[in-house]
């Protein structure tokens, strides 16, 4: 294989993926993930091209600002790959310290010209790869599955070929600075095109995970209520089949609670719709603030809410919708430089499965319109045909 043909092939093909990635990146930069991966992929390009322009040039600007930027860029993956499966933040800082550590040992022994240094940076790579191979293979984030598992496989593989590679580095180029007729290496170029391979599959799981990420996006968008951010009635009556089913089956307790606010109309012509939004908004928020990880809450019409409690009798319904209306009328927004107030009116009903899911909401819907009647600002408690203060 002629080094030149694979260095062209190669380096036109890294700059494909770098500028797609980096292209996809800048314009979802809130998906933290994309980001680090077009990290790792411009710091590969530039390693790319210090490898292949360093014959004839001294080793301390070419090979090994590119042996250092080997170690930066599969740190940048591992720190994409984990924010991905993990949906967390990099918080790696003992990561990153020690690279710069091992960067600065490295640059010292280069200029000392020990040999064997090679595995300052070998090492640590093959171990990050495996590690990142590990947090993939472990992951359960739902969406991410598969990707996961491929990209595991992947990153393995990179492990297994750095590791190679580190083991021909040992043997037969034990110094960094004299490794310019591995170009003529057959072990080593076969090598060097299985790694090629191996980051070009990877520059491919990365589009894969923005696409995953952005049909998350998309299913919640179809599930959520744009203005508040709570669930809506579609995402409600699919999670409500889902616990009444699962309450005629084992028997557990399940009630739901519908609220109403008290004379929105009213309080959207005194102040105007900005004001009736903020509201809202405000409801939604305080009440998903009281609510348990469980429990769902939606809007269902333009002022009107429903709470889904799985595992909660209607006594205890009661005693949450009760706290949930005194939070609500002790709030006070200010908007424009007026204070607002308002108020909730809410009705109780728990399932059974004699009278189905819609039953219950009809009579919750029915004891809610009861509250309204008997003078608003209070919670009801359906009892059959009657409602219950």
């Amino acid at each position: 294989m002629d080094y030149s043909t694979f260095f062209l092939t190669n380096i036109a093909t890294v700059i494909v993926f770098t500028v797609s990635v980096t292209v996809l990146a800048w314009y979802n930069r809130r998906v933290t993930g994309m980001v680090w991966f077009a990290g790792a992929l411009i710091t590969g390009l530039i390693k790319l091209v210090l490898q292949g322009i360093s014959p004839g040039s001294r080793a301390v600007y070419t090979d090994l600002p590119a042996n250092e930027l080997y170690l930066v860029s599969i740190a940048m993956q591992f720190e994409g790959l984990h924010w991905f499966v993990e949906r967390k933040a990099a918080r790696f800082l003992w990561l990153w310290i020690a690279v710069g550590l091992l960067l600065l040992t490295y640059m010292i022994l280069f200029f000392l010209r020990v040999p064997y240094i090679g595995n300052v940076l070998n090492i640590p790579f093959v171990a990050i790869c495996l590690g990142t191979a590990w947090v993939l293979a472990r992951s359960r984030r739902e969406g991410f599955l598969r990707i996961s598992r491929v990209a595991a496989v992947v990153v393995f593989a990179q492990g297994c070929v750095a590791g190679y590679r580190a083991v021909i580095t040992n043997l037969y180029y034990v110094s960094p600075w004299a490794t310019n007729r591995a170009q003529y290496d057959p072990h080593w170029m076969y090598s060097l095109a299985a790694a090629a391979f191996l980051a070009a599959c990877m520059a491919m799981c990365f589009i894969w995970f923005l696409v995953c990420e952005l049909n998350g996006e998309l299913a919640a968008q179809a599930l959520t209520d744009p203005l508040t951010g709570a669930l809506n009635w579609r995402a409600l009556e699919a999670a409500a089949q889902r616990e009444a089913a699962r309450s005629s089956r084992h028997g557990f307790p399940l009630s739901i609670i519908m609220i109403d606010i008290d004379d929105f109309k009213l309080l959207n012509d005194a102040h105007g719709h900005a004001a009736g939004d903020l509201v809202l908004k405000d409801l939604v928020r305080t009440v998903k603030s009281m609510l348990r990880t469980q429990d769902l809450f939606a809007r269902t019409g333009g002022e009107e809410f429903a709470i889904l409690l799985p595992d909660t009798t209607i006594e205890s319904g009661m005693a949450i919708a009760e706290r949930i209306r005194k939070a609500i009328e002790g709030l006070v927004i200010k908007y424009e430089g007026k204070k607002i107030v308002y108020t909730i009116s809410a009705g109780v009903s728990q399932f059974d499965s004699a009278r189905g899911f819609e039953g219950v909401m009809r009579r919750a819907d029915k004891a809610m319109y009861k509250a309204k009647e008997q003078g608003r600002n209070r919670v009801i408690l359906e009892a059959g045909d009657e409602a219950v203060a």
